[in-house]
């Protein structure tokens, strides 16, 4: 009976040495020291983008070969280049190129905006219409950016 009765302390003291080991041990997962509130280290740090064309009008009838090139120009708060920035072009109508590839090593992306198959209140291709494009950052809020105006004609 001594010998049942030390089995299961020894059992008992086993289970309590190997809770208290794994209480020690946090809760596991994860990388120490880092927050999910806290911003991706490997995010750019940009502040600005600055939109530019190459022209301020487009061709309405969208026919190929009439696109304009819209670049991108992203830099941090202390006006230098970010490569490696992901950024999304915004346009009221048409269609941009590849929206959301990086920058290159001079912090500039370019895409060609297209207005093949625009329609606007039952018009298509209509003469006149103002295009507004403007640019973002993948992963970081509140980065400034310019707003320009591509005419069809």
């Amino acid at each position: 009976m001594a010998n049942v009765v030390f089995r299961k302390l020894s059992a008992l003291a086993g289970a309590l040495a190997c809770a208290g080991l794994l209480a020690a041990c946090g809760g596991g997962g994860g990388h120490p020291g880092t927050s999910t509130t806290d911003p991706d280290p490997n995010t750019p740090k940009a502040a600005s983008v600055l939109v530019t064309s190459s022209s301020d009008t487009i061709a309405a009838s969208g026919v190929d070969g009439t696109e304009v090139t819209i670049t991108a120009t992203v830099k941090d708060s202390g006006n230098q280049a970010v490569p490696g920035a992901t950024v999304l072009f915004k346009t009221t109508a048409g269609t941009i190129s590849n929206s959301g590839n990086t920058t290159d090593s001079s912090g500039r992306v370019s895409e060609k905006l297209s207005v093949k198959g625009v329609t606007v209140n039952g018009v298509s291709q209509p003469v006149g219409l103002d295009i507004k494009i403007s640019a973002g950052v993948v992963g970081v809020e509140n980065v400034s950016s310019n707003t320009i105006t591509i005419k069809t004609q």
